[in-house]
């Protein structure tokens, strides 16, 4: 029987050689092989592997096999990974439920997707109670850890006025912020807000954006 994090090393090797046929294949066993051996990363990548049929057959049951070891083992990439497939109904029946309490699990080892993912169903009550302010605190940790899409979340949030009153001070701000850490939406949206804040307000907005700013960590 191979090393496990031997054959992981391996199957990570022949992955950045491969442009697919029998090196992807010879890759997706190794992978396997890790995993079945209960190596956390190897768990993970194949279940990622088994969900979009590179190297194996395509199976989303043995995905979902696979993420469920990845998440049993701790990993919090599959935790998130897990919730994404119930959320969407992937290789089991579709459970809200379940997904908003695995990635708020995967949230608390600050997955950013799981952040990202939690702000929204908050916001829309969805797999659990709707709840505006909940919202806005996993998309504040979520861009504090330098996610683009937390921050422009908050932007809309902020904008639109969910759950709270409209503020384009602090919409501009969070959408500067975004906009700083690469998010291709935000110069749109900073666009909008300029035709119809005045010239302090955007001052304001400027200065509070250096307050809130990740970007440069």
């Amino acid at each position: 029987m191979r090393d496990p994090q031997h054959s992981f090393e391996a199957a990570h090797g022949l992955m950045a050689q491969s442009d697919g046929g029998e090196m992807l294949e010879r890759a997706a066993a190794l992978m396997k092989d890790a995993a079945d051996q209960n190596h956390v990363g190897a768990a993970n990548n194949y279940g990622a592997m088994l969900q979009y049929g590179r190297g194996v057959n395509l199976s989303l049951e043995q995905a979902l096999v696979y993420y469920q070891k990845a998440a049993e083992l701790g990993l919090v990439e599959g935790v998130f990974n897990l919730g994404f497939m119930y959320l969407h109904g992937l290789g089991t029946d579709k459970d809200v439920d379940v997904a908003r309490r695995l990635f708020e699990q995967a949230a608390a080892g600050d997955d950013v997707d799981a952040l990202t993912h939690l702000g929204r169903m908050a916001m829309l009550g969805e797999g659990g109670a709707k709840d505006f302010n909940a919202a806005r605190i996993y998309w504040t940790k979520g861009a504090k850890l330098g996610d683009s899409r937390c921050a422009f979340n908050l932007g809309i949030a902020n904008a639109g006025g969910h759950g709270a009153p409209p503020d384009f001070i602090m919409a501009y701000a969070w959408f500067l912020e975004a906009e700083k850490l690469g998010n291709d939406m935000a110069p749109a949206e900073l666009n909008k807000l300029r035709s119809v804040m005045s010239e302090i307000e955007i001052e304001d907005a400027e200065k509070l954006s250096l307050e809130i700013s990740v970007s440069a960590n």
